[in-house]
């Protein structure tokens, strides 16, 4: 079939394969044998044999680069997790960094709730006023604060401002800021008048019978948390599976304490103490181990009521105040979140 040109073909079914010509053979016989011997002058020449990429076209090699490994990324970028108590004004005069329960049978579990960005949320200034504890005649004030949408109108210095059971917010420094507590309205209105906000940040010049306990962030840079078996420290039957301790700077905890209903504890350490349902669980014993700090025992397992608060009261008595570096060596995990919401 001369004078037709070739087809390449993938598959039709009357092709047969064709007889490559002389020409052909002869060529392809040449290659191989051009191909044998430059292998062979390759093979027996000094030197490593040399490398082929098919990635760069050039002939002249490249230096090697100096590979030098990444730096890992930390396991929790940002900020550092700060101390418990961290920027709290008067600074607490002993560390308070963790809480064991005595006679445990296990070392228990540490974890630090971290919130690396309380200081940049609102601050707090925890007022006790005469005979005043946490929770108990005082009051929390906090800047800035969502104002009331709700409640009776009062004045406070002159300002229009809202109030309702227990709290009143008011316009200040082009914000708004709340007080908070179980003092009478008259004493709560007062303390907002008396309040001022200095670099962003609230300042209450407390009055007669009342004192400024502690200010620093609202929430909390640190939770530090020792988990329990409820078998470990002996109280199963009336707890339950899961028994906690916690330390923590006050002022959402005291602030939350007046948003619901709570019960006297008693006294730990010669401090009066309150039950209630604050930092989770079904309950959580709390007091005052430093002005402005926090330390609670608490549970997760059944209704609170009298047994559980005797138990929890055991244990509370049998508690011992950690430092920096005894927290430290129980290795505790972190765990990032915002701490005291509300």
């Amino acid at each position: 079939m001369d004078g037709v040109p070739d087809v390449i073909s993938f598959g039709r079914p009357d092709d047969r394969p064709r007889r490559p010509t002389r020409w052909v053979v002869v060529a392809v016989l040449v290659a191989v044998a051009l191909g044998a011997v430059t292998v062979l002058a390759f093979r027996d020449g000094p030197g490593p044999p040399p490398t082929t990429s098919a990635a760069s076209p050039s002939a002249t090699p490249a230096a090697s680069p100096t590979v030098t490994s990444a730096p890992s990324a930390p396991e929790h970028p940002g900020p550092p997790c700060l101390a418990v108590g961290w920027g709290q004004r008067p600074a607490p005069r002993v560390s308070v960094a963790g809480l064991r329960i005595d006679q445990a049978t296990s070392a228990g579990s540490g974890l630090d709730r971290c919130d690396r960005t309380a200081i940049d949320g609102p601050w707090a200034v925890v007022v006790r006023g005469p005979g005043g504890s946490l929770g108990r005649q005082s009051a929390v004030v906090t800047f800035p604060a969502a104002p009331l949408r709700s409640g009776r109108a009062v004045a406070v210095g002159g300002v229009g401002a809202r109030a309702a059971s227990g709290v009143v917010t008011w316009p200040v420094a082009r914000k708004h800021a709340r007080v908070r507590g179980d003092l009478s309205d008259a004493e709560l209105v007062k303390l907002a008048a008396l309040t001022r906000v200095v670099d962003g940040r609230p300042v209450v010049d407390a009055p007669a019978g009342f004192t400024v306990v502690a200010s620093g962030p609202y929430r909390a840079p640190s939770l530090h948390e020792l988990r329990y078996g409820g078998a470990d420290v002996g109280e199963q039957d009336t707890l339950g599976a899961l028994v906690y301790t916690g330390v923590t700077s006050g002022g959402w905890f005291e602030d939350q304490l007046y948003t619901e209903a709570t019960r006297d504890g008693g006294t730990v350490d010669g401090q009066p103490a309150v039950l209630s349902g604050v930092a989770g669980g079904s309950a959580t014993l709390a007091w005052e181990p430093a002005p402005g700090l926090v330390a609670f025992v608490g549970y997760s397992g059944g209704e609170p009521g009298d047994a559980a608060l005797a138990a929890l009261g055991r244990l509370a008595e049998r508690t011992r105040v950690l430092d920096t570096a005894a927290w430290k060596a129980l290795a505790p995990v972190t765990a990032d979140q915002a701490i005291g919401l509300g």
